[in-house]
């Protein structure tokens, strides 16, 4: 068998619920996607991340997977339009948090700031408990719903406003703490 037949069978596995078939298309792939994310985002803790949730949505998305030629072509492909996500979704955060700080014709100092702010931003996002960030990057990163979410995480939808609401908090509290 070649690579490809070999991927399609883990891709076989994964639909019919083998998490082993996830877990060595993981381990075949994970470093290649990652140093291909950090080359698209310029942020190899973003890409981990990046990576992490291309696999996370094909576990969760497996009963209609459909990849019917090249899974190494699909999982490329997935990895980018994450990144291209999250950092659209990371750049409407920036700018909620810092329409205050930065004017319309900002100057270089002004992009220093930015991007100082845009790295404070995404620490304290880190600081959240697993749980909770992962609840605040599918709804503000990748844009679910809270009932989308509720289903993904196998919760109930109050969980997820409830955690959505805690995250809000603390990430204001932080945001004293940072002085942003």
């Amino acid at each position: 068998m070649n690579h490809a037949q070999d991927d399609l069978l883990l891709v076989s596995l994964i639909k019919q619920g083998d998490s082993r078939g996830l877990d060595s298309l993981f381990r075949k792939y994970y470093n290649s996607l990652c140093r291909f994310a950090t080359y698209l985002s310029n942020r190899s803790d973003l890409a981990e991340e990046i990576v992490a949730d291309v696999f996370f949505r094909i576990w969760e998305k497996r009963d209609t997977l459909t990849v019917e030629k090249n899974v190494r072509s699909y999982l490329f492909t997935a990895t980018r339009h994450t990144c291209i996500n999250y950092m659209k979704q990371e750049k409407r955060i920036m700018e909620d948090l810092s329409e205050d700080l930065i004017e319309v014709n900002a100057g270089p100092e002004d992009e220093l700031m930015y991007r100082e702010l845009e790295s404070r931003v995404s620490d304290m996002v880190d600081h959240l408990p697993l749980k909770r960030k992962a609840i605040f990057q599918l709804n503000r990163f990748e844009g679910f719903s809270y009932n989308e979410i509720a289903e993904i995480l196998s919760l109930s939808a109050k969980t997820v406003e409830n955690q959505m609401g805690k995250a809000i908090k603390q990430l204001k509290l932080l945001q004293k703490t940072y002085r942003l």
